[in-house]
């Protein structure tokens, strides 16, 4: 495919933040009307943008691309993270028929960054990428827990559609059991998941496994929880500083 040469690199940031804010993608003409700018000029932009994945286009409408989150997952701190933690996840899904997933929070949402699964027969549809929504999924209610963001009433106020009596809810429901669970009724899934922090007392992470069916028994459930919390602490023996110095 022939590669364009943006006209304007402040036009093409423009073109991703109008994307970034419309939940149901904006057309070539709405793109026109929004930036004033030719259809040729924003011909070449979507171009441009699309061939590097930034953007994509379903339909006649164009939503942001997945190179965006692979961008966002590829810092730093996340390949630190998946560097010391994914050794001991594979060790623990050795003896196991469930999923591991690694995520990092993302902006209302938690991201997953890595997807390990332990049987080929057995491969969970949450994929690196994903993005699990903070009020339906356990690495959503860990968020919900530990992030500065949703803890701060003040700062959670300003959140549209955020339920401040469910976030207290399922706050309470993790402080009490020491973990976070969730059900997916389609992947007909129970999810589990922890918090990491670093050695400064930062939240960084969350970690999650993805067992089969729904779960119902507790002690099941603690044991899967303490296995992931011995691994969340292997992040509490580095710096953020030390990190840096080492990339």
């Amino acid at each position: 495919m022939e590669r364009y040469i943006i006209p304007s690199v402040f036009q093409a940031i423009q073109l991703c933040q109008f994307i970034a804010k419309s939940k149901t993608g904006l057309t070539a003409t709405q793109i026109e009307e929004t930036l004033h700018l030719p259809r040729t000029s924003v011909f070449r932009l979507l171009r441009t943008l699309s061939s590097e994945r930034v953007i994509e286009k379903r339909g006649t409408r164009y939503f942001y691309g997945s190179r965006v989150y692979e961008i966002s997952a590829a810092n730093s701190r996340a390949r630190h993270l998946q560097r010391l933690i994914a050794p001991s996840l594979a060790s623990l899904l050795a003896s196991s028929d469930c999923s591991a997933i690694i995520c990092v929070p993302g902006d209302y949402c938690a991201f997953v960054i890595d997807v390990l699964d332990a049987r080929p027969s057995r491969i969970s549809s949450i994929r690196p990428g994903s993005k699990l929504p903070l009020f339906n999924s356990a690495p959503g209610h860990i968020m919900l827990t530990y992030h500065n963001r949703y803890t701060r009433l003040k700062d959670s106020e300003k959140i549209a559609f955020f339920d401040k009596n469910l976030a207290t809810k399922y706050r309470t429901e993790v402080c009490t059991r020491g973990f976070a669970m969730s059900y997916y009724t389609r992947r007909n899934a129970t999810l589990l998941s922890v918090p990491v922090f670093a050695k400064e007392g930062e939240f960084v992470a969350m970690l999650a496994v993805e067992l089969e069916g729904k779960e119902f028994d507790y002690k099941t459930l603690q044991s899967w929880g303490e296995k992931l919390k011995s691994i969340a602490r292997i992040p509490l023996t580095f710096s953020l500083a030390d990190e840096e110095e080492s990339v």
